[in-house]
């Protein structure tokens, strides 16, 4: 790829030292990973093997092997597929989905049988610890586990292959999977089913309301979805979303050790990105035990949850540019905990159709401070706008066409979401935690970035546009949890 242009930004909340990263938009060793996008171009029934692709790369930073349990996701938000991999210490494990789609477990397999070195092997007398340095002296880091080594659920460590279940079991992982295109047959069919044009989105008082071009337009090419990558305790072939995967031993454990990155290649239009993956930390001894927690939130919702999962949600609000003017284009990414699709109960029988009744609202301000406002409102406040992000995972070009409250030419924009709206009837939605990233075109450049959280409203619940204190993550003193106060 000759043109190569990357910016990538986690940034958000900086959190007091009672929170350390923890909540925090940061880029630091997680217990899971979230791929909130991801994208393979289709030549009929197989991925284009010279079309756009998504590439993710996991690093194990500990020397402790890992088991990791990955789950590929709908734009619908239903689980796909899962597999797990195994890690050795200081390993990298990179996946290109393409291959995924093709059924080429063999491109990316790794197995629990060998490795490069055991504690029981004495014909390499030195093992392999990690870097050195050229002082006198020894510094060097831990001895690496050899993916023949695993930590057990009672945190003893076992020589010898991993296994489903508790580490005393025959039962296998079935590493390695090697290749099967029937699963990959499988795993296209069921991400092409919930992408769909949408046919009616319908207002608060069931009105028709229009429909934005893109979601006209779109077809099951590409496909796009969004991934997990978990660090858990056993092999399993339970869902995140299966009360099996918590109560079974599985449950993603509490090592914050895995890095991760994605790499967004377009070979056709000679382009690429590459941003952070969204890393969850994980702390069973959060500051605040009401904080919800990222599982909580993706599959119930508060209360609904009886096991803590332990990961940090996701914002509520963000801010980012966007550029319409001097051949530069900008597309919204964003992935959110829930879709607002229905089948029920539609006006005039249309199936599926959109209830584009205010599951978020954004501002959008021009390069001289000029502000849009729609209907007397804020656009998409409780005004008959179209929903421009229906799906749970999407990609939407940033122009007037999609969003009909943009500024002309450049600006920025911020996009809130319940419950950071605060003052929104008390629906299904007000659980929403999500992430947001912009891409930047012009010509055959482009660059990817995440966008600045503005508030995180299940870890600082002050945060938010209306209520007590009126905005955002400004000015909000983290040392004691409140904003501050003005004379």
């Amino acid at each position: 790829m000759k043109k190569f242009f990357v910016i990538a930004l986690a940034l958000a909340l900086t959190a007091g030292a009672a929170y350390a990263n923890y909540c925090a938009r940061d880029f630091v060793p997680a217990a899971s990973l979230l791929v909130p996008y991801a994208v393979v171009d289709m030549a009929g029934s197989q991925p284009d093997p010279s079309g756009f692709t998504t590439i993710l790369t996991v690093t194990n930073v500990s020397n402790e092997a890992q088991l990791i349990h990955v789950t590929v996701w709908s734009p619908l938000s239903f689980p796909v597929v899962d597999f797990d991999e195994i890690l050795s210490g200081y390993d990298v494990w990179t996946i290109n989905f393409r291959d995924l789609l093709t059924g080429h477990f063999d491109f990316f397999d790794t197995e629990g049988t060998t490795g490069f070195w055991t504690t029981s092997n004495p014909a390499q007398p030195v093992p392999p610890y990690g870097p050195t340095t050229n002082r006198p002296y020894t510094t060097e880091l831990p001895p690496p586990w050899d993916t023949d080594q695993v930590q057990g659920i009672d945190g003893n460590i076992s020589e010898g292959p991993l296994v489903r279940g508790d580490v005393n079991t025959a039962d296998s992982c079935y590493f390695p999977y090697g290749y099967h295109p029937e699963y990959g047959a499988g795993i296209i069919s069921a991400l092409r089913a919930d992408i769909f044009e949408v046919l009616a989105q319908f207002d608060c008082d069931l009105e028709l309301v229009a429909v934005p071009p893109w979601q006209q337009n779109l077809t099951d090419d590409p496909l796009f979805f969004y991934v997990t990558v978990d660090t858990v305790d056993r092999c399993s072939l339970q869902f995140p979303s299966s009360n099996g995967y918590w109560t079974g031993g599985v449950i993603p454990d509490e090592d914050n050790v895995l890095l991760g990155e994605m790499y967004y290649l377009d070979p056709t239009a000679n382009r690429s990105e590459a941003m952070a993956a969204v890393h969850l930390e994980y702390d069973i001894d959060t500051p605040d035990s009401s904080i919800w927690t990222f599982w909580e939130l993706q599959n119930y919702g508060p209360g609904d949850w009886n096991i803590y999962d332990g990961l940090e949600p996701l914002g509520t609000a963000f801010a980012f540019r966007y550029y319409n003017s001097g051949g530069i284009s900008s597309e919204l990414l964003v992935w959110k905990s829930h879709w607002e699709f229905f089948y029920d109960d539609a006006p005039f029988y249309v199936y599926p159709y959109v209830y584009a009744c205010g599951p978020y609202i954004y501002y959008a301000w021009d390069e001289n401070e000029k502000s849009k406002a729609r209907g007397g409102g804020p656009s998409g406040f409780l005004v008959g706008e179209p929903d421009v992000i229906p799906f749970e995972t999407q990609a939407v070009p940033l122009d007037s066409l999609n969003w009909s409250g943009l500024m002309a030419n450049n600006g920025w924009m911020l996009l809130v979401f319940e419950p950071s709206i605060y003052d929104f009837p008390d629906t299904w939605w007000w659980v929403t935690q999500a992430w947001v990233g912009v891409r930047h075109y012009w010509g055959t450049y482009s660059a990817g970035l995440e966008a600045a959280t503005m508030a995180n409203y299940w870890c600082f619940p002050a945060q938010t546009i209306n209520g007590p204190y009126f905005y955002l993550n400004v000015n909000y003193d983290y040392d004691d949890g409140n904003p501050p106060y003005f004379f």
